[in-house]
């Protein structure tokens, strides 16, 4: 098995760290840590990994376009291998959810085969280690309201927002 890559980048958005295992990406994180921080954070977390901007070019790429609003298909491979079944079925749904669109918690649990499951599908989103390849800001309530995000609200707001969802949000 070839060691954990990583890469660290910043953004008008924050600091996005992003780590992969043979060729699929485990975790992306965005951050208001520097990249010292968010370097120690990354070794902490994978001690035998290794920095390697080269591993990331596409993403990179992909991220740029993204955050600067144009709509972007995440054609990245992950692996969300180590998560229980259920987590893997929800996650595995959010990504077809197009760019620009919303589903509830509800449609998702729907999906992912547990209908009365709205809150198993909120504890799933929680344990994205991928958020916007794997697009759980784009899960809000049945009444059209935010619902929460790992990453905080205001951040949830500002990618909704990017996607040109604007509802009654402010950002």
């Amino acid at each position: 098995m070839d060691p954990i890559r990583f890469a660290i980048f910043e953004s008008w958005f924050g600091t996005i760290s992003v780590a992969e295992r043979d060729g699929r990406i485990i975790s992306l994180d965005l951050s208001d840590n520097d990249m010292y921080q968010e370097h120690r954070a990354l070794l902490k977390r994978y001690p035998d990994s290794v920095e390697s901007e080269q591993s990331f070019k596409k993403l990179r790429t992909l991220l740029h376009r993204y955050l600067k609003g144009q709509p972007v298909d995440f054609d990245i491979e992950v692996d969300i291998s180590d998560l229980p079944d259920f987590t893997r079925r929800v996650l595995n749904e959010l990504r077809t959810i197009p760019y620009g669109e919303t589903k509830s918690y509800s449609d998702i649990a729907i999906r992912a085969g547990c209908p009365k499951g709205c809150r198993a599908v909120g504890q799933a989103l929680k344990k994205n280690p991928i958020p916007i390849i794997i697009p759980c800001h784009r899960v809000i309530r049945q009444d059209g309201s935010l619902g929460g995000f790992g990453l905080g609200e205001k951040i949830k707001k500002r990618l909704l927002f990017l996607e040109g969802i604007k509802k009654t949000w402010s950002v």
